[in-house]
């Protein structure tokens, strides 16, 4: 049987595992993506989300020395919402955390991105240097893929596909707001521009990747692997995972789970390129709430359910996730301590 090629993949992100008081699930994505042989990760473009872009930019270049892939460039994309002010979205979390949010070490200079190139340009020439060969996966909110179909409407055909986190096809997100996730209520105009822009969409929201989740009992497992297979970054990666539910914890006491678990939205995004299988799949029209306060962030995925006729799709969504069979993939690929080497890339 012939070796399947690698897909070429691109992670626009907004990391933060390893800082403190942040989500460690991006970091668990891009790791996912550097352990897994049907991934040629080909770059990391940074927006700003759940740290702002320079600390982001800084830990995914911390990630990738401590992985051994440090030849996988790093850029520097949009440093807040397209037209909205992020200070209340800050505001709102550290109000709900009772924390503040991630920020890098004072005394440790950050690591600038590896190219002064901006992210979105970055988007635009690869896939136009590779038309129809390229996935961009979007786990942050989608600033930066906005800004590049902005620069170059052709982004959108050249991509082979977007694979975006947001929304919740089947329920409501219960995320920042009971409408809202994250990556949509952050930047609503962005995901607007991305979903009219004609590309190939698929979309993993909230309502799939809040019935993953990491538990203590997993970090274990992974403290166990790293000790069987001298793999200093899963040990690591446990740590930061027991620190996590650890924070979620004290700041969330009423939410039982919590207590010992916490959620792996991102990975499971990055688990639909390599085993889409996982998931199970529907046509949709989708539309993301630009306009009112209440429903900021509000992501319509109509998939023909209701009396008034469907639009013409323009994303395909996840409806239905294979939750032991990606916990299964999740911890294998975290775990496999042969990483691939790629071709050196340059941007």
């Amino acid at each position: 049987m012939a070796r399947r090629v690698p897909i070429k993949v691109i992670i626009d992100t907004d990391p933060g595992l390893g800082e403190p008081g942040s989500d460690i699930d991006d970091g668990f994505a891009i790791a996912m993506a550097l352990r897994s042989a049907e991934i040629d990760l080909r770059g990391l473009t940074i927006a700003n989300g759940n740290v702002d872009a320079g600390t982001g930019a800084d830990v995914a270049r911390r990630l990738l020395q401590r992985m051994g892939r440090a030849d996988i460039p790093v850029l520097l994309g949009a440093l807040a919402p397209l037209y909205r002010d992020m200070a209340p979205v800050r505001a709102l979390f550290e109000a709900a955390l009772g924390e503040a949010q991630a920020s890098t070490d004072p005394a440790r200079p950050p690591l600038p991105p590896t190219s002064e190139m901006h992210a979105a340009d970055f988007l635009v020439t690869e896939t136009a240097a590779h038309p129809g060969e390229i996935v961009v996966v979007a786990i942050g909110p989608m600033t930066n893929l906005a800004l590049a179909i902005q620069r170059d409407p052709g982004f959108a055909r050249n991509a082979r596909e977007l694979v975006l986190m947001a929304g919740a096809a089947t329920t409501y997100a219960q995320n920042v707001t009971v409408v809202g996730d994250f990556n949509a209520y952050v930047d609503p105009e962005a995901l607007d521009i991305v979903l009219r822009s004609g590309a190939t969409i698929r979309m993993v929201g909230l309502d799939q990747t809040s019935r993953v989740m990491l538990t203590r009992a997993d970090a274990e497992t992974m403290r166990a692997i790293a000790r069987a297979e001298n793999d200093p970054f899963c040990a690591w990666a446990a740590d930061c995972s027991d620190a996590w539910i650890d924070f979620l914890g004290r700041a969330f006491p009423n939410r039982s789970e919590h207590k010992d678990a916490c959620f792996l939205h991102d990975p499971l995004v990055l688990a639909a390129v390599i085993a889409p299988g996982l998931l199970t799949w529907a046509e949709a029209h989708v539309e993301a709430e630009t306009q009112s306060d209440l429903a900021r962030g509000l992501v319509v995925a109509d998939r023909g359910l209701a009396l008034a006729p469907m639009q013409t799709p323009n994303a395909t969504v996840a409806i239905d996730t294979d939750v032991e069979g990606f916990r299964r993939l999740f911890l294998k690929r975290i775990g496999a301590r042969t990483i691939q080497s790629r071709t050196r890339h340059k941007a």
